[in-house]
């Protein structure tokens, strides 16, 4: 069960996108607690006693006061339990504190990243190093949450499979959901009888899941798997997410880099 969500908030106006997904998706799987985690970057490493930089930071402190005052009073408008975490940090700690502070919630909920609103660090620094799932939302007004059709993004790892087990009470939910496993061209052995361990395991919880495979290209996967989301209307994607090899999947487009970056609807992610 889902019974508290972290949300990553900045006082911007992109919150208001964040915080319409923690109520739809709060009240869709009855979460308790709502948590915002907001840290307040501080311009500099420090202040020094007699120097002005003792006075920037100090009105960086007083800037963030404000805004957790703000972002509390917005937090009690979700009509749930809730808390908010307020750290003053540099910005060189902000993915290794959001990582910490991650691990004590079911899920964390970020806008995916596209290089405008929610700093990318932020989101892989969870994604990675956090242990959780993490809830991925398109930066669009008024995100559609809802788990009705969700789709699995199968390939038999490790963070696939703990994608899988963080996703089961959103599976729960759905009345549809679909194993896609992509394959080359010419299936290996082992491709021809993977996604079946997957939908089994889902049927011991309870959950009917269809098995599906596309053939593609390596290069291909990504856009593919969206694709194939839009054509089942799934609303939620849920696969693992890998750090290895990060510079060649930005150079190559890699699955994990195309869909968060790319996807145009929510994802729930794991490693």
């Amino acid at each position: 069960m889902i019974r508290d969500v972290m949300v990553w908030l900045d006082g911007g106006a992109s919150d208001e996108i964040r915080l319409a997904a923690v109520a739809d998706m709060t009240r869709q799987l009855e979460t308790r607690v709502v948590i915002g985690l907001y840290l307040n970057v501080l311009p500099l490493p420090g202040p020094i006693e007699g120097d002005t930089t003792a006075a920037i930071v100090e009105h960086a402190r007083e800037t963030g006061d404000a805004m957790e005052e703000a972002l509390a009073k917005r937090l009690r408008m979700l009509d749930r339990v809730v808390e908010i975490r307020r750290f003053d940090v540099l910005s060189n700690d902000v993915a290794r504190i959001a990582a910490r502070e991650a691990r004590s919630s079911d899920t964390f909920v970020a806008l995916r990243p596209n290089g405008a609103m929610d700093p990318e660090q932020l989101v892989e620094g969870v994604l990675f190093g956090s242990g959780r799932n993490a809830y991925l939302v398109p930066e669009t007004e008024r995100p559609k949450i809802a788990f009705d059709r969700i789709m699995v993004a199968w390939n038999g790892s490790r963070e696939a499979a703990r994608a899988l087990a963080e996703a089961m009470p959103f599976l729960h939910k759905a009345e549809k959901v679909s194993v896609i496993v992509a394959t080359g061209e010419k299936p290996t052995e082992e491709e021809a009888v993977m996604g079946i361990d997957a939908v089994n395991h889902l049927r011991h919880h309870g959950i009917e899941a269809s098995l599906h495979r596309i053939k593609c290209r390596s290069s291909e996967v990504g856009p593919q798997l969206m694709a194939e989301a839009e054509r089942r209307k799934a609303n939620l994607i849920v696969l693992g997410g890998y750090s290895h090899m990060r510079l060649l999947e930005r150079l190559l487009g890699g699955v994990t880099y195309s869909l968060m970056h790319e996807s145009p609807i929510p994802l729930l992610m794991a490693h």
